[in-house]
């Protein structure tokens, strides 16, 4: 076996190795989301795809918060709150991973969250590999790839979101797939049947984070210049109309269930005003107080309170247009080099500028809550200064790396900024700093052979 074989079996035990070791220490965390969880259980218990049960919901809250940890649904009994339920359908979260979390409950027999924690631990750290790939196909440096690879295995926010049983590390490895299929299709001589497959994934992918269906489209526009426009057409309007046609189903079961036109899921407009308070404001207070005055009957995050909050969000940002340029000036800084995950260490750190010791008591007294702020924004400033030594040699394959990045911040940098949707970037980030740290090598090599002989020189003159 080569060297080169050994160090990516080494990069994916450690992946898993830390990722098992989160699942064991924080696997039923309180932090924990147990939405799919509740889908799931309706499902298997039940027999009710894709419904909720308000009852079950707020049972297993309580418990959640009397406990501080996550509950399996093995571990108490449901059987009256599932007979005297109060069901409704589930529209407000993509439901991919509730039916996976499904599938494994009635293949084992039992409700609880470490066989789902423990998949995605596997799949997340096998990710890796497609990280070393990606690099390889567009740099073939494999240096650098291996630095992206090790990168991936080792940022504790991905092994972190691996142990919550959720959408977002989902959203992260069909991110991977997607791209990884795109390269290939760009490369390969069946160029149809990658381009189907692409579609078929995207698809699927949907049914975890919408988003991913603008991948391909974008990537395909960001390889224009090489392809031209009517294969760069071809790559992007084949693979979307394949994936529309998977989410089609969906979207029938959601016109029919509450009579409109939802995709996939409801909850644009309630992103959309609740993102006007990450800056100090009355705005979503007294839209939700107008609706409520409106309409006191009106549920939160159902189709019918989506569609309310439209219009107040249109007029705030009518009469408030540079409000809401300075919470989107915001929200591109916190994607960007104010990025922060504070879950992956102490499960939801205390903000650093409100710390009272002051940002060096900040330094002396609790570094670790320091490094959880550092970290993300570290590694976006060390992408930054990869991308730039790295441009002007490869921009192409550089173009569909930013391409990718502005793929996943823009449409968030428009509704609403939290860390977790913003991983499925940080892959092009590591291969960025990857490419950087392979350069530098590289120079301080060639400086190395350029200086010998003047070493030899002054040596054999001294002697």
């Amino acid at each position: 076996m080569s060297r080169r074989l050994l160090a990516l079996a080494a990069i994916v035990i450690l992946a898993l190795g830390i990722r098992v070791a989160y699942v064991v220490t924080t696997g039923h965390a309180s932090t924990m989301l147990p939405d799919e969880g509740d889908v799931a259980h309706n499902i298997v218990a039940d027999g009710r795809w894709f419904d909720r049960n308000a009852r079950a919901e707020n049972y297993l809250g309580l418990l959640t918060k009397r406990r501080d940890q996550l509950i399996d649904p093995a571990s108490v009994n449901l059987s009256a709150v599932d007979r005297n339920g109060v069901w409704y359908p589930a529209i407000d979260h993509p439901v991919g991973t509730g039916v996976v979390i499904a599938a494994l409950w009635a293949l084992t027999g039992s409700e609880r969250y470490v066989q789902i924690e423990i998949l995605q631990a596997v799949l997340d750290a096998l990710a890796a590999l497609l990280v070393y790939w990606i690099a390889m196909q567009l740099f073939a440096r494999p240096r650098a790839a291996l630095l992206a690879a090790l990168a991936y295995a080792l940022f504790p926010p991905l092994a972190w979101d691996a142990a919550d049983p959720y959408d977002d590390i989902w959203a992260v490895d069909f991110t991977l797939v997607i791209v990884a299929l795109y390269l290939l299709v760009s490369r390969s001589g069946h160029r149809w049947r990658g381009l189907i497959a692409c579609g078929l994934v995207a698809g699927i992918g949907a049914y975890f984070r919408p988003q991913v269906l603008l991948i391909v489209p974008v990537l395909a526009i960001a390889t224009v210049g090489r392809t031209g426009w009517r294969e760069a057409l071809r790559r992007g309007l084949t693979p979307t109309l394949v994936a529309t046609l998977l989410i089609v189903p969906w979207t029938v079961r959601n016109y029919v269930d509450f009579h409109t036109f939802i995709p996939i899921r409801s909850g644009l407009w309630e992103t959309m005003v609740g993102g006007l308070s990450e800056l100090p404001t009355k705005l979503v207070n007294e839209a939700e107080a107008g609706i409520l005055r409106a309409h006191p009957h009106v549920v939160h995050e159902t189709p019918e309170w989506d569609a309310d909050l439209k219009p107040y969000f249109v007029r705030a940002v009518e009469q408030h247009p540079l409000f809401y340029l300075e919470v989107v000036a915001y929200r591109a800084a916190l994607a960007t080099v104010l990025a922060h995950e504070t879950q992956w260490m102490h499960r939801g750190a205390g903000a650093v500028l409100d710390y009272k010791g002051g940002l060096l008591g900040l330094i002396a007294n609790r570094p670790l809550e320091l490094l959880e702020y550092a970290l993300p924004p570290a590694v976006f400033v060390f992408a930054m200064l990869g991308l730039g030594l790295t441009w002007r040699r490869w921009k192409e394959q550089n173009r569909i790396l930013v391409a990718l990045v502005l793929c996943v911040l823009l449409p968030y940098i428009a509704m609403s900024v939290e860390q977790r949707y913003l991983l499925p970037a940080f892959f092009a980030y590591f291969i960025w700093i990857g490419l950087g740290i392979d350069l530098a090598i590289d120079r301080i090599k060639h400086t190395d052979l350029a200086v010998a002989p003047l070493r030899r020189a002054i040596v054999n003159a001294s002697s």
